[in-house]
C-alpha cells in the first residue's frame, strides 16, 4: 500500500502547478494581441535561459550568448506576428551565426538550442494567428500534449513494465507510452466530434501530435544526460524548469505547425 502510494507523492504538487500555468496560459490568449505575443516572447526567453544553465557557461562571454540568444528569440517572435514568419526565421538564423565562434562543439549546442527553442515558440504563435480557428488549435495542441503526459503518468506507475528507451529515460515505460496515446486517441475523437475538423482527421493529427509529445520528452531526457542534469531548472514546484514542462508542447507546436502550413 505504502508502495502505491510513494509513487503518487509528487502528484498534489504537479496538479496544482499545472492549473496556475493553465490559468495564466488561457488568460494570455484569450487576451490576445500583444499579452499572447510578450506571453509567447517570455516563455522563449526563460527557456531559452534554463537551456544556456545547462550548458553550464558563467564567463563573460557566457552572458552574451545568453543575451543575444533571447534578443534573437524575441525578436523573432515579434516579427512573425507582425511581418510573418519568413522575417522571424531569419531572425533566428542572423542569431544562430552571431553566436559563432572558434569552440566550434560549444557553438553547436547554443545555435541547435536557439533554433529548436525559437523556431518551436515561434510556431506556436503561428498556430494562435491562424484566421480560422487559431485559439482553438492552440487549446488543441496543449490538451492533447497534457492528455499524453497524464496517461503516460498513470499508466506508468500503475502498470509499469518494461521500459521504453532505458538509456535516455529511464523512468518512461511502453505502458506509459501506449496510454498517453490512448487519451490522445479519445480526445482526438471528441475534438472531431464538437470541434471544426473532421473526426478522422481530427483523430490521426491528436495521434501525431502525442507522438511528437514523447519525442520532444525523450529529446530533453537526452540533452539532460548529455548535460548531466536533473531538471532544467527549479522555477516550477512539482515539474521542475519551464523546459521539462513545455517539452512535449515544443515539439508537438512544431509538428502542428508543419501539418497546418500543408493543409
Amino acid at each position: 500500500m505504502n508502495g502505491k502510494a510513494n509513487k503518487f507523492l509528487d502528484l498534489g504538487t504537479r496538479v496544482l502547478s499545472a492549473i496556475v500555468m493553465i490559468v495564466i496560459s488561457v488568460v494570455a490568449f484569450w487576451l490576445g494581441g500583444y499579452w499572447a505575443v510578450g506571453f509567447i516572447g517570455l516563455g522563449a526567453v526563460v527557456l531559452l535561459w534554463e537551456f544556456h544553465k545547462m550548458l553550464r557557461q558563467k564567463e563573460v562571454r557566457g552572458k552574451i550568448d545568453l543575451a543575444i540568444m533571447g534578443g534573437s528569440a524575441v525578436v523573432s517572435i515579434y516579427l512573425t506576428f507582425s511581418y510573418g514568419w519568413i522575417f522571424g526565421a531569419a531572425a533566428l538564423i542572423v542569431g544562430a551565426a552571431a553566436l559563432y565562434k572558434s569552440d566550434h562543439e560549444n557553438w553547436v549546442w547554443l545555435s541547435s538550442g536557439l533554433l529548436y527553442i525559437g523556431a518551436s515558440m515561434t510556431a506556436m504563435l503561428m498556430i494562435f494567428l491562424s484566421p480560422e480557428h487559431g485559439l482553438f488549435d492552440v487549446f488543441w495542441v496543449v490538451l492533447i500534449v497534457a492528455l499524453t503526459d497524464i496517461g503516460g503518468y498513470f499508466a506508468g506507475r500503475i502498470i509499469g513494465g518494461p521500459k521504453l528507451w532505458p538509456a535516455i529515460s529511464p523512468k518512461k515505460t511502453w505502458a506509459g507510452t501506449l496510454g498517453g496515446w490512448f487519451l490522445a486517441i479519445i480526445a482526438g475523437v471528441l475534438l472531431g466530434w464538437f470541434g471544426p475538423e473532421p473526426v478522422m482527421r481530427s483523430l490521426v493529427i491528436s495521434f501525431v501530435i502525442a507522438i511528437a509529445s514523447q519525442l520532444g520528452d525523450l529529446l530533453e531526457s537526452w540533452l539532460k544526460r548529455q548535460k548531466d542534469v536533473k531538471d532544467s531548472s527549479d522555477i516550477i514546484p512539482g515539474h521542475g524548469g519551464l523546459m521539462d514542462r513545455l517539452d512535449g508542447v515544443m515539439a508537438a507546436a512544431l509538428v502542428f505547425a508543419f501539418i497546418q502550413g500543408l493543409s
